[in-house]
């Protein structure tokens, strides 16, 4: 299948990264990180539907969004008939739902 991200996906990998390169001045940290996400993302294209549905946990959000755990960092994700569109990379210690859908409850 096809990865897809979305401007948003491809700034959120960044910040974690250049926080750990620029302000922990632990640049290989960082590209570790880096690389520990794509890698965890590609195993998408041959395993869709290994993430956990968010509507599993959460009343009201679509059910169409799924999210896989690599380290720290939630990546939301939906299956399309084209592929696989990766929606968000968050810190699972935020509010993740927040930078998701604008609101605190989803419902």
């Amino acid at each position: 299948m096809k990865l897809q991200y979305r401007p948003a996906a491809i700034s959120d990998i960044g910040k974690p990264s250049d926080y750990i390169a620029d302000v922990l001045k632990n640049r290989s940290a960082a590209n570790r990180l880096k690389s520990k996400i794509l890698a965890g993302v590609s195993l998408l294209k041959d395993n869709p539907y290994m993430g956990t549905p968010l509507s599993s946990r959460y009343d009201g959000v679509p059910e169409d969004i799924r999210f896989l755990v690599i380290s720290k960092q939630l990546v939301f994700y939906k299956v399309t008939e084209t592929g696989i569109e990766v929606i968000r990379v968050l810190d699972g210690r935020t509010d993740y739902l927040v930078h998701l859908f604008g609101a605190e409850d989803p419902e």
